[in-house]
C-alpha cells in the first residue's frame, strides 16, 4: 500500500551513517576536552587582569584626587606666604622705624624680642598657645640636633612644628642643623655647612620660608678664635646673626631654676634697657609658667613683643 500524501518520509539510518556520527561525536568530545579548559584557564586570566585594572583604575583615580588637594594646599600656602610677606614687611617697617625713633629719644616706647633656643619641641605648642593668648610675636632659632622627630613626642615629625610658628606670624631662625658645639666650631666652613643644611632643613618644612637670622649655639663666644671668620662667611651669604642681652637663666640647671628666678632675672635687666633680646628655651616647662608674669609686668611698663627681623638694630650683619 503507498504512502498516504502528507506523511513524512522516514530517515533510515544506515550503518554507515551512525559510524559517522559517531566519529564526529567523539571529535566534538575530545575538541571540548581541550578547549574548554583553556578557555576556562583564558576566562579565569581575564577576570584576575580586568579586577586588577579595576583596582588599577581605583587607586589612579584616589591619586588624581590627592594631587589634585596637594595643588590646591600648595596654591593656597603661595597665597597666604604672599599675604604674610606684605604683612611682615609692613611690620618690619614700624619695627625698623620704632627702634630708630627709641634710640633717639623720640619715643617712650620700648621693645623687647623674646627668643626662644633649641626647638621643636611639641612644648612648644604651650608657648605658641601662650603668646597667642598675650598677642605676643616672637622669634624661635630652630635645630635639628634631634633629627625629624620632636624629642618629647617621637612620635610626631618636627617639621610639623614649622608651618605652626609661622601660622602665628613669629620668625624662625637659624641654629644650625646639629647643634654640636665640636662641630660646628671646627672652621667656617664647617659651620656654614651646618647653617646651609638648617636653612634647607627650614625651607622644606616651611614651604619655602629662608631664615635670615642666625643664633650661634652658646652664643658667639663659643666661636673663640674663629668667630671673624665665621662671621664673614655669614655676611656674604647674606645672613645676619644675633646674640641676646638678658639671659633669663632657664637653663642653669634644674637645681637652680624656678619661674620666680626667671622671672626676676628679665625684670631686673629691663629696667636697664630700652631694646632688648631675652634669651629663652623651648624645652623649658620653667619658662612656660613664668612668662604670663613676665610679660605682664613688661607690658605694664611700657615694652612691646616683636618678633626679630634682619634689618633690627639688634641683628648683626
Amino acid at each position: 500500500m503507498g504512502e498516504t500524501k502528507g506523511t513524512a518520509r522516514r530517515i533510515k539510518i544506515t550503518n554507515t551513517m551512525l559510524a559517522v556520527l559517531v566519529v564526529l561525536a567523539c571529535i566534538i568530545l575530545i575538541t571540548a576536552g581541550f578547549i574548554v579548559p583553556r578557555f576556562g584557564k583564558t576566562f579565569a586570566a581575564y577576570r584576575t587582569a580586568r579586577a586588577e585594572y579595576k583596582a588599577a583604575e581605583k587607586e589612579y583615580t584616589a591619586a588624581e584626587r590627592t594631587n589634585a588637594a596637594l595643588a590646591q594646599k600648595v596654591k593656597e600656602m603661595k597665597q597666604m606666604k604672599s599675604e604674610s610677606d606684605k604683612l611682615q614687611k609692613k611690620v618690619f617697617s614700624l619695627a625698623a622705624k620704632t627702634e630708630k625713633d627709641i634710640q633717639d629719644g623720640k619715643s617712650n616706647k620700648k621693645i623687647c624680642y623674646i627668643t626662644i633656643d633649641d626647638g621643636p619641641y611639641n612644648r612648644g605648642k604651650k608657648f605658641l598657645e601662650l603668646f597667642r593668648q598675650y598677642d605676643v610675636k616672637a622669634t624661635f632659632f630652630l635645630t635639628t640636633a634631634n633629627g625629624d622627630k620632636l624629642p618629647d613626642q617621637a612620635d610626631l615629625s618636627a617639621k610639623s612644628m614649622y608651618p605652626e610658628y609661622l601660622k602665628y606670624g613669629h620668625t624662625i631662625g637659624n641654629h644650625t642643623y646639629s647643634h654640636d658645639y665640636r662641630s660646628v666650631y671646627s672652621g667656617s666652613k664647617a659651620f656654614m655647612k651646618a647653617v646651609e643644611k638648617q636653612e634647607k632643613f627650614t625651607e622644606e618644612a616651611s614651604g619655602g620660608y629662608k631664615a635670615q637670622i642666625v643664633r650661634f649655639p652658646g652664643g658667639t663666644g663659643m666661636a673663640g678664635s674663629r668667630l671673624g671668620a665665621i662671621q664673614e662667611s655669614l655676611r656674604k651669604e647674606g645672613y645676619g646673626w644675633v646674640d641676646w642681652t638678658v639671659d633669663s637663666g632657664d637653663s642653669w640647671g634644674n637645681d637652680k631654676v624656678n619661674a620666680s628666678l626667671v622671672k626676676s632675672n628679665v625684670l631686673a635687666a629691663s629696667k636697664k634697657q630700652n631694646i632688648m633680646v631675652v634669651l629663652f628655651h623651648e624645652w623649658s616647662q620653667t619658662t612656660v609658667d613664668a612668662l604670663p608674669e613676665i610679660i605682664d609686668s613688661l607690658r605694664s611698663s611700657g615694652y612691646i613683643f616683636l618678633p626679630l627681623f634682619y634689618d633690627s638694630v639688634m641683628v648683626e650683619k
